[in-house]
């Protein structure tokens, strides 16, 4: 008749317990901010022009670069993104193009190293064409951006794998649930 929630293979989010909720104070959100913006301000006073070009190409391509590499992970691997539904979020320090339902933190912790690895990889094919500040900027803005997500990964890395990750649509905290 009923079996436990270990033994369930289609089992629901509220059939999960709530194990874990990573916020992000708004201190720690001011703090990212800062961070963000004193490196900004370094790399603009060692060289205006191309930081400042650097700066402004980073926040209008990083995140299609990361939606571009999300889109490439999720076909590659059908079963862990094709179900959930992906959209934009632009709620800080959580913004990008996000899963809007639970996804399970082995897929989000391996799709955050992906992102962060092969963004990097992307971003570094153009070091011979650009100047220094430029790709500096690029950098930072790739790292700014993957932040929070490697700091949650960072909390859940001692949780088991099988629990899902929830991120609320206009909140800035991780859910983490377990069966």
């Amino acid at each position: 008749m009923f079996q436990p929630l270990s033994e369930q293979k289609e089992a629901t989010i509220y059939q999960y317990r709530l194990v874990r909720k990573l916020y992000f104070s708004p201190a720690l959100v001011r703090y990212h901010w800062a961070v963000g913006l004193l490196l900004a301000a370094s790399l603009l006073v060692l060289s205006p022009i191309s930081s400042l070009a650097g700066l402004t190409a980073g926040l209008l391509f990083i995140p299609l670069l990361h939606f571009t590499l999300i889109r490439l992970i999720g076909l590659r691997s059908h079963h862990e993104f094709k179900s959930r539904k992906w959209s934009w979020r632009f709620v800080f320090p959580l913004a990008g193009y996000l899963p809007e339902l639970p996804v399970e933190l082995a897929a989000f912790t391996r799709l955050q190293i992906h992102l962060l690895w092969t963004g990097l990889c992307c971003i570094m094919l153009f070091y011979p064409w650009l100047q220094p500040e430029t790709l500096s900027s690029l950098l930072l803005v790739h790292f700014w951006l993957l932040a929070p997500h490697l700091t949650a990964v960072f909390f859940l890395l001692k949780e088991r794998r099988d629990g899902v990750v929830k991120l609320p649509l206009e909140e800035s905290y991780y859910l983490y649930y377990h069966r």
